[in-house]
């Protein structure tokens, strides 16, 4: 029986060496980035299929920061790597199997001071030193830092790798221009109005996935207009709730849609032993 599943996987395209290459990674795959702090600075480590989106997550729940994260859309075999378990393999030889983004450890070291869970300048600045440092790593993607406002940030995908290996620029999907009506709707509604119609206009599925919906469901908000970019509208809909959310906008190529994350804003706390624990930013 082993040898007939080693046939199938090297005659279908998953050598044996493939399947331990899926086992390593996943092995150094860590379940949340680790933040260090020093003297005058500190170090974040991550290791996950998006390291960058790792990281970011880390950072926001250290210092209760709102950082919006958007994939780009991967698509070429720099970027992406194959995922498939190997019973399910040599059980459908023949049909397509899983790909996951082919990132893997990244690490970025800043400076700190005492104003650094407070100060958007300072945030901006290690924001921008993060991205800096990942998109000179061999990780996937290249990103950049937009200032939302009101301390608001998102790291947002701007390169993927073509099909030689070489970097392509791509628009950031939430930058699509869409309309939709204004009124007064509650803001489930409103955020699935907006996917919708981006999703129309975008010709790509992007479609509703973790939502606080009953909270959402509860809060009145006014929104609409003619080519608005998505990001803008999605950002009046979270400021008119007065909720503390950021978003995670995550892309699977293997069905070619995104998915729509809705997360609440934690805040790192430490006791006088060191101890921390995490809480909602209210």
């Amino acid at each position: 029986m082993r040898f007939l599943i080693v046939a199938l996987m090297t005659m279908f395209g998953l050598h044996p060496q493939a399947q331990n290459d899926i086992q390593a990674r996943h092995s150094r795959y860590m379940d949340r980035a680790e933040v260090r702090h020093l003297d005058n600075s500190a170090t974040v480590t991550a290791n996950s299929a998006r390291p960058l989106a790792q990281a970011v997550t880390a950072l926001s729940k250290e210092y209760g920061w709102a950082i919006d994260f958007e994939d780009p859309p991967y698509y070429s075999k720099y970027d992406l790597v194959d995922d498939t378990d190997a019973k399910w393999r040599a059980a459908h030889p023949r049909e397509k199997g899983v790909t996951v983004i082919a990132g893997d450890t990244f690490q970025n070291q800043f400076p700190v001071t005492s104003s650094a869970g407070s100060s958007p300048a300072e945030e901006e600045h290690i924001l921008d030193t993060l991205v800096s440092d990942y998109n000179a790593s061999t990780n996937p993607g290249r990103f950049s830092v937009i200032n939302e406002g009101e301390g608001r940030f998102a790291i947002v995908g701007t390169h993927v790798k073509d099909e030689r290996g070489q970097d392509q620029a791509v628009t950031p999907i939430l930058d699509t221009p869409i309309s939709i009506p204004a009124g007064t709707r509650n803001a489930n509604t409103t955020i699935e109005t907006i996917l919708n119609a981006l999703t129309a206009k975008s010709h790509t599925k992007v479609a509703p996935f973790t939502l606080p919906q009953g909270a959402l469901a509860q809060s009145q908000v006014t929104v609409g207009g003619q080519n608005i970019p998505a990001r803008v509208l999605l950002l009046q809909t979270l400021s008119a709730t007065k909720m503390k959310l950021c978003w995670h906008l995550y892309y699977d190529n293997d069905v070619q849609m995104y998915g729509f994350n809705l997360l609440p804003l934690m805040k790192a706390k430490y006791d006088a032993s060191g101890n921390r624990t995490t809480d909602f930013v209210r």
